[in-house]
């Protein structure tokens, strides 16, 4: 053990230390902050990332980097416990959200979203995809980045998902759609712990993609904690959605 906090000491000042900084650097490696725990819920960014992201983030908003490492940690368990709770009455769970269900998503309207189950080997994260058209989905998966798929490929898990309405204006709901589908072609990112933090355009994970799409036509804030990530689940969950129909 002290060996461990030993590395991840000379690690942490490497990355953040500068002269009359290092007690504050040092002490993101005490065995409360949960760091490990958190790359053992987020093992897709590295500690070099998430350290780097902690330090911009404790300098924006004037928060203790310990601080900052907690709020992250306090989020991932929630949505771990969440993914829980949906795992005991679900099953079949689909894969990093890949169209492995048993139900083809069916049509909504135009900026309405649909959500459904989906896990990857660490956390049940869900996933969530926005309707372009009617029989268009824009997505964020692994496999391809932002991509578009028809509402009959698009196959969900047969318990759990559902189709959500934003409540805002028709102009607002299809600027966020045509926003969305500008963004075909963009990398896939694995870091759900800070994604809000970074940019609306480049690499996004699922949430990520629908969450800027009204942020930034309404101006709405699809996350139900406004924390440092958005989840697919916070993006359910969020004020101002209305449930349209269970899948």
């Amino acid at each position: 053990m002290k060996k461990t906090i030993l590395v991840l000491s000379l690690s942490a000042t490497m990355l953040f230390g500068q002269t009359g900084s290092v007690s504050a650097s040092s002490s993101l490696t005490d065995a409360s902050t949960g760091l490990s725990e958190i790359l053992k819920l987020q093992p897709d960014i590295s500690k070099l990332e998430l350290l780097q992201d902690v330090r911009a983030i404790a300098a924006n908003t004037g928060q203790s980097e310990q601080s900052v490492l907690d709020q992250i940690y306090t989020e991932l368990k929630n949505n771990d416990e969440k993914g829980k709770q949906e795992k005991a009455t679900t099953s079949d769970i689909s894969a990093y959200g890949a169209s492995g269900g048993t139900k083809s998503v069916g049509s909504s309207t135009k900026g309405n979203f649909y959500y459904t189950p989906s896990q990857t080997a660490y956390l049940d994260h869900g996933h969530v995809g926005l309707y372009y058209t009617s029989t268009t989905i824009v997505e964020s998966v692994p496999s391809a980045g932002v991509r578009t798929i028809s509402t009959t490929a698009r196959k969900v898990d047969s318990t759990g998902a559902k189709v959500k309405s934003v409540t805002t204006s028709t102009t607002n709901r299809n600027n966020a759609a045509n926003w969305a589908k500008t963004q075909v072609g963009q990398s896939y990112s694995y870091n759900f712990a800070t994604n809000r933090q970074t940019g609306h355009t480049g690499a996004k994970n699922c949430s990520k993609l629908i969450w800027s799409a009204y942020k930034l036509n309404g101006s709405l804030d699809l996350d139900v904690d406004g924390g440092l990530g958005v989840y697919p689940r916070d993006v359910r969950d969020a004020k101002g959605t209305a449930l349209v129909r269970n899948i």
